[in-house]
C-alpha cells in the first residue's frame, strides 16, 4: 500500500544569498529577462474532416494572436460561411459541408489566399459509433541486411519529431529508423545502421541520413534535435555522428568538419562484440544538417569523447555508462535556443551547449560532474567559451540522471533550466539544485497545481543517494530540492502526474493527480488516494496523456490504447467503449509502449497521435467539438521543447509550461467563468525569426527524388452467393467464386467468396506512375493442410456499392482481360495467421484505369478459403489493403543561404543559497508487508533478490545475446516469486507441439507476451466472457522450429514466467480449452519483440 512519508507543504519557505558568479564577456548583467522568446512561424493549421454531421474544421489561434478578441472568417470554396466570436472555440462544423469542397480559415476581415485552401479528409475507422479522422504516411523502408556474424536485419519506424524544415509554415516529420536487433547498452552484440528520414505530409521523402555502422542503434545512442537554431525559418536537425556518418546527400559528415580528430570513413571501430569501446570506439562527432536538404553544414567533435574516463572510472567495461546520451533544446538566454548534448547518467556526467548561427556550431560551456566534495570529488565544473571556469563542490549531476530530461524555467527568471533526473542544470552550466535521489525512469514538470511554479515529478528507480532509509520512492518537489510529496513505492518503471479528471480537480481544490506502475490507486497532491488506479487491459495507463475530447482535462494513451479517467467512474475507452478497443497501429519500444509522436501538429490545442501503421505511420486526429480556446500549444516555449526531446531515451509527454484546466479559465467583471485560459504562470510572449537577410542559396540537390504514397480503398467487400454482400466486415473471407472467373454471363451458384476492392486515385491525375504494388494482409487456416492458389484480377466496372452490389452488378471475368499471363497469383501456405503479401499492379493501372478508378477482384479456385483484413480491420496484427503508388519527383527549389546573426548570449543569475527550514515528516504507523496473491500488482521494499547471471533474453544459435551482470539496467526489488503447480521439468508427451487447427472460440480475444525488465515472460490474457479457470497455458520455446522447452503456467500465475535454460530463438504462447481449441491466435515473441 502506498504511505505517505512527508507532509506535503503549500509553499517552500527559502532565503537567497547573493554569490558571485564569472561573468562571459558576451554576458548582459541581468539576473532574469522577460524578453520574447523567437519560434517558429506557424500557419493556420486548418484540417477539414468529412464527419456524419459535414465537415468538421479545427485551426491553430497563433501565440502572437489574441486570446480575448481575434475572430475568424471561414471559407467554403472561396464563399464566406461564417464568422465566428471574438473568443470562440477555433473549431466549427459546417452542416452543408462535402467532401469535395475546399475550406480556407483567415483572420476576420483579411482577404483570402487561395492556396491556404485545405482539402477535405475523408478517413476514418469508427466502430461502435465512435469515430477518429487519421491522416496517413508512405514511408520507404530502409533495406534490411546482415551483421559482421551474418545475422540479418529488418527495419521499422521509431521515434518521430517535427520541424518546419522548408519555411512554409508546415510541419515535416522526421522518423529514426530501428533495425530489428537494436539494442540496449547492457547487451553486446552488432546493429544494423540507424537512419533518419524527412518527410513531407504527404509522404515525399526528402532525404535520408545514414548514421553508418559507428553509431549503434538502440534507445539510449541517437537523440536528435530538430529546432530551428538560427532563426531563418528553417528547422535544422543537429544530432552525434561518427566516421562514415552520411549526409542526406550521400557525403561524409566529415566532409563539413572544423578542426575535428580525423578518422577513417571506411573503418567499423566495433570491437569483436559490436561495442564502441574506449579510444578504440574511433572518434565521435556532432554534427548539424540542413534541414532542407538533409546536407552536412558544420561537424565538430562531440565534446567530451568517451575516452575522457577509463573503463574503471566509468564503471563498467562494455560502455554502459559512457554510451548514455540526452539531449534537448533550451532557451539558455531566454529568447534563442540552444542544443544540450549530455554523456552518462548512471555516474560521470558531461553537458554541453552549443548555438548555431548558420555559419558555426560554437560551445557555450561544458559542465563536468563528479561526485561531490563529501564523496570524494570535485562536484560541478564548468568551463565557459572565454576560457573562465566555476565550481561547485557540494552540487553535482553525478548519478543524478534519468533515462530522459525535461526543459523549463522551473526559477522564474526567464531563462531555461534542464531538469536532469533529481537535479537541476540551470542555464549557465552549473546546477542549480541537488537532492541527491539518484536516477528514475520518469519524470514531468509543469505548473501541476496552477500556483505560478513549476513542480517536479518522478519515479525513481534507484534508492536515495548514501541512505537507504528511502528505497525507492515517486515525489514532488520544487527546482531547489523541497520536497512536497513523497512516497515508497518500489522500483518504479513509470509514472505520470497531471490533470486527468477535471470535475474532480475543480470540486475538490486537488488539481492534478499522479500514480505509478507499482500504485494501488491514483492520488492526489495531498497524498490522498481518491480513486482505483486507471487500468485498461492489464495496463495501469502510466506512460503517455493527451488532450483528445475537448474538455481541460487529459485523456491517457498507453501504447495505442486511449482512454478517458475519472475519479468516480473509472476507466473509458475513447475510441469505442469496449476493453479490448486499440487505435489500429503499432507501438514502439517494446514495454516502454510508446507511439511515435503525440503533439499538437495541426488544428486547435487538441493532441494528435502518430502510430506506426504498415510500412508507415498514421496520425490520428479528434473531431470531438470543444467549447475552450487555447493558443496552440506549439508556441508555449515549455512544450516546442519537450516536442524537440519527446525522442530521447524512455519517450516522456510533453507538459505545457502553465495548468490547463477549469480552476484556470478567467472570469468576466461579474465573476462568470470565460471559455479560456488566465493561469498564474505567463503565457510565452512569441516573436517570429527575422529572415529578412536570408539570400538565395544555390541548388544542392540536382537528382529528383520520387514521390511515394499510399492509397486505402474506398470501397471493399466479398460477394457470397452472388447476392450478399459483406462491405462492413473487418475481413474479407475469399473462396471459390466459379460463376465468376469461368463463365461469361453472371451466374449465383458458385460464388462462394469473390472479394471486390476499388481504389480512387483521382487526387493524382497528371502524376507519371513509375511503380504501384498491393499490398494485402492474408490469413490462411485451412485444416486439411492443402494449399490454395489467391488470384487477383481486374474489373471494368467501379460503380458498385459495397453495401449492397451483387454478381448482376459486375461483369464476369470473361468480360474482362484476365490477369493470370501477369502472374497476379500467390499460394500461401496453410495455418498462417496474417501475413503481407504484395502484388505488382503497375502495368494493370497504367492500361485500364482510365477514369482514376481501379477495381480488383480476389478469388480462389479451390473451396478453401482465405482471409483478407479489409479497410474496416481494427487489430493491430494486420491492416486493410494499401496501394502503394511511387510517381517521379519534382525539381527541388534553390535552398537559401543565411547570414548569420549575433549569437545568443547567455545570462547568468546569482546562485542562491537554500536556508532549509524545519520540514515536518509524518512516519507511517506500520511498514505493510505485502502478501503475495496470484497476481502481484505490487513489488515490496523489501531486501532485493539476486538478479540471475547471464541470463539472455533469448538465445540464438548463430549470435547468443549476453546479458552482462555487472550493472542490470534494472533493479528487482523482492518480488514474490510466482510457483506453478503446472511446470514440468520436461516438455510434456500429452501436450500437442503444433500449432491448434481449429477455429479459435472468439475473435476479439488477445494474448499479449513480452520480457520484463528481470529477464522473465509476462504474458497478459485479454479475453471475453471466458472462465478463466478453464484457460490452460502453454509457453513453447523453439530453436530454429524445433521444440526445446515447454512450460504450463496457471492462468492466473502469468506475470514473472522464468525462461528456460536451452538456446531457444523464439517463444510461443498458446492458450487453449480442455479439448485442445485456441481461445485466441498464439503470440510469437522472436529476438524479444512480439
Amino acid at each position: 500500500m502506498l504511505k505517505k512519508l512527508t507532509a506535503f507543504l503549500t509553499a517552500a519557505v527559502m532565503v537567497t544569498s547573493v554569490a558571485s558568479i564569472p561573468v562571459l564577456t558576451s554576458y548582459a548583467d541581468t539576473n532574469s529577462t522577460t524578453e520574447k522568446r523567437v519560434m517558429e512561424k506557424l500557419d493556420r493549421g486548418t484540417v477539414a474532416v468529412k464527419t456524419n454531421g459535414g465537415v468538421y474544421l479545427s485551426w491553430r489561434l497563433l501565440g502572437t494572436e489574441s486570446l480575448t478578441n481575434q475572430a475568424f472568417d471561414i471559407y467554403r470554396d472561396s464563399e464566406k460561411i461564417y464568422t465566428t466570436g471574438e473568443h470562440d472555440a477555433t473549431c466549427y462544423t459546417d452542416s452543408k459541408g462535402t467532401a469535395d469542397n475546399k475550406y480556407t480559415v483567415v483572420p476576420k476581415g483579411e482577404a483570402i489566399d487561395k492556396t491556404e485552401a485545405v482539402d477535405v479528409w475523408t478517413t476514418n475507422t469508427t466502430y461502435k459509433g465512435r469515430s477518429v479522422a487519421y491522416k496517413d504516411i508512405a514511408f520507404k523502408v530502409p533495406d534490411g541486411g546482415k551483421t559482421p556474424t551474418d545475422e540479418e536485419y529488418t527495419y521499422t519506424a521509431n521515434d518521430m519529431s517535427v520541424g518546419d524544415l522548408d519555411g512554409d509554415g508546415e510541419y515535416e516529420y522526421i522518423v529514426k529508423w530501428d533495425p530489428s536487433n537494436s539494442k540496449d547498452n547492457s547487451v553486446k552484440g552488432y546493429t544494423g545502421n540507424v537512419y533518419l528520414d524527412a518527410y513531407e505530409l504527404d509522404g515525399t521523402l526528402l532525404w535520408r541520413i545514414d548514421l553508418g555502422v559507428n553509431i549503434r542503434a538502440g534507445a539510449h545512442y541517437t537523440q536528435y534535435m530538430v529546432y530551428d537554431f538560427d532563426g531563418d525559418g528553417k528547422s535544422e536537425v543537429i544530432l552525434k555522428t561518427a566516421p562514415g556518418s552520411k549526409d542526406g546527400e550521400g557525403n561524409y559528415v566529415s566532409k563539413a568538419g572544423k578542426n575535428i580528430t580525423k578518422g577513417d570513413d571506411t573503418k567499423d571501430y566495433r570491437n569483436s562484440s559490436g561495442l564502441l569501446v574506449g579510444e578504440d570506439g574511433g572518434p565521435e562527432y556532432l554534427t548539424v544538417f540542413n534541414g532542407e536538404t538533409g546536407a552536412a553544414m558544420q561537424t565538430v567533435d562531440f565534446d567530451p569523447p568517451r575516452s575522457i574516463l577509463t573503463s574503471s572510472e566509468w564503471g563498467d567495461s562494455y560502455a554502459n555508462r559512457s554510451e548514455r546520451y540526452l539531449a534537448a533544446v533550451a532557451y539558455l538566454d531566454g529568447v534563442h535556443p540552444s542544443v544540450v548534448m549530455t554523456r552518462g547518467y548512471y555516474t560521470y556526467v558531461y553537458a554541453a551547449a552549443y548555438t548555431w548561427d548558420g555559419t558555426d556550431l560554437k560551445e557555450q560551456w561544458l559542465s563536468t560532474n563528479t561526485p561531490t566534495k563529501e564523496n570524494g570529488g570535485k562536484g560541478c565544473t564548468v568551463k565557459y567559451a572565454d576560457g573562465t571556469s566555476k565550481n561547485n563542490p557540494n552540487k553535482t549531476l553525478y548519478a543524478q540522471g534519468a533515462h530522459s530530461v525535461s526543459v523549463a524555467d522551473v526559477d522564474n527568471d526567464g531563462y531555461d533550466e534542464i531538469i536532469f533526473g533529481s537535479a537541476v542544470l540551470d542555464h549557465d552550466g552549473t546546477v542549480l539544485t541537488y537532492d541527491g535521489r539518484g536516477h528514475g525512469d520518469a519524470e514531468h514538470v509543469s505548473d501541476f497545481d496552477n500556483d505560478g511554479k513549476q513542480e517536479i515529478f518522478m519515479a525513481h528507480e534507484a534508492g536515495k543517494h548514501n541512505d537507504d532509509t528511502i528505497p525507492y520512492a515517486v515525489d514532488i518537489k520544487r527546482y531547489n530540492g523541497d520536497i512536497m510529496l513523497q512516497a515508497a513505492q518500489g522500483d518504479i518503471g513509470r509514472g505520470i502526474m497531471d490533470n486527468v479528471d477535471d470535475e474532480y480537480a475543480l470540486s475538490s481544490g486537488n488539481l492534478s493527480l499522479f500514480w505509478s506502475v507499482a500504485a494501488d490507486g491514483i492520488y492526489n497532491q495531498a497524498g490522498e488516494k481518491v480513486g482505483d488506479i486507471p487500468n485498461t487491459n492489464g495496463s495501469n495507463m502510466e506512460n503517455f496523456a493527451v488532450y483528445w475530447d475537448g474538455d481541460l482535462g487529459r485523456e491517457l494513451l498507453d501504447g495505442n490504447k486511449l482512454v478517458k479517467y475519472s475519479v468516480t467512474s473509472g476507466t473509458e475507452r475513447i475510441y469505442y467503449n469496449s476493453k479490448n478497443a486499440t487505435l489500429p497501429g503499432s507501438i514502439n519500444n517494446s514495454s516502454k509502449s510508446n507511439a511515435c509522436l503525440t503533439a499538437d501538429l495541426f488544428g486547435d490545442w487538441r493532441e494528435e497521435i502518430v502510430l506506426r501503421y504498415g510500412d508507415g505511420v498514421r496520425i490520428y486526429f479528434s473531431t470531438i467539438p470543444t467549447d475552450y480556446r487555447l493558443t496552440t500549444l506549439m508556441h508555449d516555449s515549455q512544450y516546442r521543447c519537450a516536442i524537440a526531446w519527446q525522442n530521447v531515451g524512455y519517450n516522456q509527454p510533453p507538459h505545457t509550461s502553465y495548468y490547463i484546466g477549469s480552476a484556470a479559465l478567467a472570469k468576466d467583471s461579474g465573476g462568470n467563468t470565460l471559455n479560456y485560459l488566465a493561469p498564474n504562470t505567463s503565457f510565452t510572449e512569441v516573436t517570429y525569426p527575422d529572415t529578412s537577410s536570408i539570400t538565395p542559396r544555390p541548388t544542392i540537390k540536382t537528382t529528383p527524388e520520387p514521390v511515394s504514397v499510399s492509397v486505402t480503398p474506398d470501397a471493399d467487400t466479398y460477394l457470397v452467393d452472388g447476392t450478399t454482400a459483406h462491405g462492413s466486415d473487418e475481413e474479407l473471407k475469399i473462396n471459390q467464386a466459379t460463376d465468376y472467373y469461368s463463365s461469361t454471363s453472371p451466374g449465383l451458384k458458385d460464388i462462394k467468396g469473390l472479394g471486390l476492392i476499388r481504389f480512387d486515385l483521382s487526387k493524382y491525375a497528371g502524376k507519371k506512375l513509375t511503380s504501384a504494388t498491393l499490398k494485402l494482409y492474408d490469413k490462411f487456416t485451412n485444416t486439411d493442410k492443402r494449399n490454395s492458389v489467391l488470384h487477383l484480377d481486374y474489373c471494368s466496372k467501379n460503380d458498385w456499392d459495397e453495401a449492397t452490389v451483387t454478381i448482376n452488378d459486375i461483369k464476369t471475368r470473361g468480360e474482362d482481360t484476365p490477369l493470370s499471363s501477369l502472374g497476379l497469383q500467390v499460394s500461401p501456405a496453410y495455418n498462417v495467421d496474417y501475413k503481407e503479401i504484395s502484388f505488382d499492379v503497375t502495368d494493370v493501372i497504367k492500361e485500364k484505369c482510365t477514369d482514376n478508378l481501379i477495381t480488383f477482384t480476389l478469388w480462389t479456385g479451390t473451396g478453401r478459403e482465405q482471409v483478407i483484413a479489409s479497410k474496416e480491420y481494427s487489430g493491430t496484427d494486420a491492416q486493410g489493403p494499401t496501394l502503394v503508388l511511387e510517381f517521379e519527383g519534382e525539381e527541388p527549389t534553390p535552398t537559401p543561404t543565411v547570414v548569420p546573426t549575433a549569437t545568443p548570449t547567455l545570462k547568468p543569475t546569482a546562485t542562491p543559497t537554500v536556508v532549509p527550514t524545519a520540514t515536518p515528516t509524518l512516519k507511517p504507523t506500520a511498514t505493510p508487508t505485502v502478501v503475495p496473491t496470484a497476481t502481484p500488482t505490487l513489488k515490496p521494499t523489501a531486501t532485493p533478490t539476486v538478479v540471475p547471471t547471464a541470463t539472455p533474453t533469448l538465445k540464438p544459435t548463430a549470435t547468443p545475446t549476453v546479458v552482462s551482470t555487472a550493472t542490470p539496467t534494472l533493479k528487482p526489488t523482492a518480488t514474490p516469486a510466482v510457483t506453478s503447480t503446472l511446470k514440468p521439468t520436461t516438455i510434456p508427451t500429452a501436450i500437442p507441439t503444433v500449432i491448434p487447427t481449429t477455429t479459435p472460440n472468439l475473435a476479439n480475444n488477445k494474448i499479449t507476451a513480452m520480457i520484463n525488465s528481470n529477464n522473465k515472460l509476462d504474458v497478459t490474457l485479454d479475453f471475453e466472457n471466458v472462465d478463466m479457470n478453464d484457460v490452460n497455458v502453454y509457453v513453447a520455446f523453439k530453436n530454429n522450429g524445433k521444440l526445446v522447452g515447454m512450460k504450463m503456467p496457471q492462468a492466473s500465475e502469468l506475470k514473472g514466467i522464468d525462461l528456460i535454460d536451452k538456446e531457444y530463438t523464439d517463444i510461443e504462447v498458446y492458450a487453449w480449452d480442455n479439448k485442445q481449441k485456441p481461445y485466441a491466435n498464439i503470440v510469437r515473441i522472436v529476438n524479444n519483440v512480439q
